[in-house]
């Protein structure tokens, strides 16, 4: 709840900071709303969680995700800056003598940008900002095709379900150029990259059935990432 409060509150400072600063009398700096989508990869570090699962006879998980996200870009051009946010997930299933382990990741970030380059059509924007992500883990012994309800409810079938949590701080740049696509209605394309690295900032919590465990492995669900962006300047 702590991390979900300070998420709110860090998207409210940034609003704030960017209105703050574009109020001026400047009629020909309009603000440019970018909505965007991105595929890319994604590089977690989750070492600690991977020996677990080995010493407990589990399978490890690769390194390398492939990641998709989406949000938006609401850029000043009088201040230069930008608040940056986003929706990001990846996911990954190992399946070894009959075990699929699985997780699903999740985060939700806001950033806060200053635009270093800018002309007509190409614009770099580093940023610094925070997410808040959640992680998914099952481990679930695979069932037999010929399986009835009964014999499963019934039978030996092991399963487990957790949930980790944490609050990453995150670091990158956008390079981004835009392309008229309708210049009656003034829309352009935009096309660019993105790269940078997510850190946590607070301990991991790792919880079933929102009962918290002790002694979870410390996992950074961000790592480095890097993408290309998709998307429509409104």
């Amino acid at each position: 709840m702590k991390s979900y409060v300070l998420i709110f509150i860090v998207i409210f400072l940034f609003v704030n900071i960017g209105n703050t600063y574009s109020q001026n009398d400047d009629t020909n700096n309009d603000q440019e709303f970018v909505l965007f989508a991105s595929f890319g990869i994604q590089f977690p570090e989750y070492s600690v969680l991977n020996d677990r699962l080995i010493e407990n006879g589990y399978s490890k998980f690769g390194q390398i995700n492939y990641s998709t996200s989406g949000g938006f870009y609401l850029c000043y051009p009088k201040s230069k800056l930008s608040i940056l946010g986003n929706v990001s997930g990846f996911s990954q299933t190992i399946t070894d003598q009959n075990i699929s382990t699985s997780f699903k990741s999740t985060g939700i970030g806001v950033s806060l940008g200053y635009t270093f380059f800018s002309n007509k059509k190409l614009q770099l924007i580093p940023y610094l900002g925070t997410e808040f992500s959640w992680l998914n883990l099952n481990i679930i012994n695979d069932v037999s095709p010929n399986s009835t309800f009964i014999n499963y409810l019934s039978g030996t079938t092991n399963q487990y379900e957790m949930s980790a949590t944490n609050l990453l701080a995150n670091i990158g740049i956008v390079s981004k150029k835009s392309f008229f696509i309708d210049e009656k209605s003034f829309n352009k394309l935009v096309i660019g990259i993105r790269t940078g690295y997510s850190t946590p900032v607070l301990k991991t919590i790792w919880t079933v059935s929102e009962t918290e465990l002790n002694d979870g492995p410390i996992i950074n669900t961000g790592g480095f990432y890097a993408g290309i962006i998709i998307g429509l300047e409104l």
